[in-house]
């Protein structure tokens, strides 16, 4: 059966606002897809496009311009799958990312990642090329293009040493400060590292980042296909001595890229090891949250098979029962599992009895204590949330507390420091919500909100939080639900507030909560 991809939520408010949201955005889909295939087909198609592209082309002269010298046409063409799509696109592949390319989000060179380009630079929104950006703005200031550029530090290659190719994602986030953090780990025991990253919109293709091997220089990145390519891929990894992989994520590739990982690492005559950021082995929906915005906690596969074919996952045409055969499978298979977290090691031995190695990325012995805010009388609670605020991370936990807050008069006031899918329904209940923001300029962010408290909401168990880190970096007061590693780590460290689950689904009494902690900290 196929399943639709990405993972959807049933709208948050009434009826009649739902229908409204997935009429528009059903709508919206329709109108995007229709307008791209019009203009795709007078521009780049035969017969129209003799008379419409050089007309467009003159147009849109100045941005062709700019970009000319970093476009790669073959690495460009070989995102496109579809025979007729692809001879439209070969008929003038600069043109094509310059009209249509760059709105799809397609990368236009091995070297540069638009959605990293993007995340590193916000105010850009989604009506500017981040390559135009980067040749008009970025070059000159020594922007980075790619994940493996923004490390501070410059890797040497080191000729007679061995090397571990890690397998990436191309979503940013967590699990890529984690394996930053990790590479750096089995870097300093004496190994190159070598990242395979994914190609947004292309998951078969990948790109070695190998940036270490020119010392510092711009080496040209290379460029496989792992469903055909894989022979070049290991004559590639022998050349370079690879001796073990590095599963990160596969998340955005096909499910016979566990496949791929086997055959490469067999061939290759190496083991692979697995760093698990979260549930994606039990739940193709990632984090076991439901359409419904409900924490399932590994339902059964009746019921994951049933919330899959109604709400999507992150894997299309997928069947939960045969994924999660699979993946266990291909995790017992590794060499070594690696995780953030004991919280994330005890849930998944329920499900594969294997032994696991805990790496925490950070050390939480060096933080400060906390501090207790002190409020006047009439001084209202300010609660912030870190980081992109999503369904599984509490967005609507948030929601509905705002609402009983204002409903109730209760003196509370909320700030959202990161984006979120639910925005228009937060700042209607009165919730800041900053929008993203450039890594450098969180301190500011915090100092303007002044906040009392960290609020971290999420209903699904998270498997480490840099969020967290980053509140007790700072000395402020946590508080969370008792649910995974946030919660382990507070306990560990004997601070916080932690709260029942169960609270996440009574705003009432979660707000009676707050209340509680408001009470504590006013002076009087």
């Amino acid at each position: 059966m196929p399943y639709r991809t990405p993972s959807r939520y049933v709208p948050a408010g009434g009826l009649l606002f739902r229908t409204w949201t997935l009429v528009a955005q059903a709508v919206g889909r329709f109108l995007w897809s229709v307008a791209t295939v019009l203009v795709e087909v007078a521009v780049f198609g035969r017969v129209l496009g003799v008379v419409v592209r050089p007309l467009v082309a003159m147009i849109v002269r100045p941005h062709l311009a700019a970009i000319e010298l970093a476009f790669d046409p073959v690495f460009y063409l070989r995102q496109f799958v579809d025979r007729r799509r692809r001879a439209r696109v070969e008929r003038a592949p600069l043109l094509h990312y310059a009209v249509i390319g760059w709105r799809e989000r397609r990368p236009p060179a091995p070297i540069f990642d638009p959605a990293f380009y993007r995340r590193r630079n916000p105010e850009l929104g989604q009506l500017v090329d981040p390559l135009l950006h980067y040749m008009n703005v970025g070059a000159a200031q020594g922007a980075p293009r790619n994940e493996a550029e923004q490390k501070p530090e410059c890797r040497v290659w080191h000729a007679d040493q061995d090397t571990v190719l890690s397998i990436h994602h191309g979503r940013g986030g967590g699990s890529s400060r984690f394996l930053d953090l990790y590479e750096r780990h089995i870097g300093q025991k004496g190994s190159n590292i070598l990242r395979l990253r994914a190609v947004a919109g292309a998951p078969t293709l990948a790109v070695v980042e190998d940036k270490a091997i020119a010392n510092g220089a711009d080496a040209p990145a290379a460029v496989f296909d792992l469903s055909r390519g894989r022979r070049q891929l290991v004559e590639f990894a022998k050349e370079h001595r690879v001796v073990r992989l590095l599963v990160n994520h596969l998340i955005d590739r096909p499910p016979e890229a566990i496949d791929w990982v086997r055959d490469l690492s067999a061939t290759l005559g190496c083991p692979y090891d697995v760093i698990l950021h979260d549930y994606y082995a039990l739940c193709p929906r990632v984090d076991m949250v439901t359409g419904h915005g409900d924490f399932c906690d590994v339902a059964p596969t009746d019921v994951c098979v049933e919330c899959v074919a109604t709400h999507g996952s992150e894997v299309s045409n997928v069947d939960p029962r045969v994924w999660r055969r699979d993946s266990l499978a291909f995790l017992a298979q590794a060499d070594r599992i690696v995780v953030p977290s004991e919280d994330l090691a005890v849930r998944m031995r329920q499900h594969l009895a294997k032994p696991y190695y805990v790496w925490a990325p950070e050390d939480d012995l060096d933080v400060p204590p906390e501090r207790a805010p002190h409020l006047g009388a009439e001084d209202p609670l300010r609660i912030i949330m870190l980081g992109s605020l999503n369904v599984s991370k509490g967005a609507r936990v948030v929601l509905d507390l705002a609402r009983e807050a204002k409903a109730s008069a209760t003196p509370l006031v909320f700030t959202v420091l990161g984006p979120s899918p639910e925005t228009a329904l937060l700042e209607r209940a009165g919730v800041v919500v900053t929008g993203s923001y450039r890594p450098e300029s969180i301190d500011r962010l915090i100092e303007d909100a002044a906040p009392h408290v960290v609020f971290l909401p999420a209903i699904w168990p998270e498997t480490w939080s840099f969020v967290l880190t980053a509140a007790l970096r700072r000395g402020l007061p946590v508080v969370a639900f008792e649910l995974g590693a946030p919660a382990e780590r507070l306990r560990r460290l004997g601070r916080g507030h932690l709260l029942p689950l169960e609270l996440s689904r009574r705003p009432g009494d979660l707000l009676a909560a707050f209340r509680a902690l408001r009470e504590q900290w006013v002076v009087r």
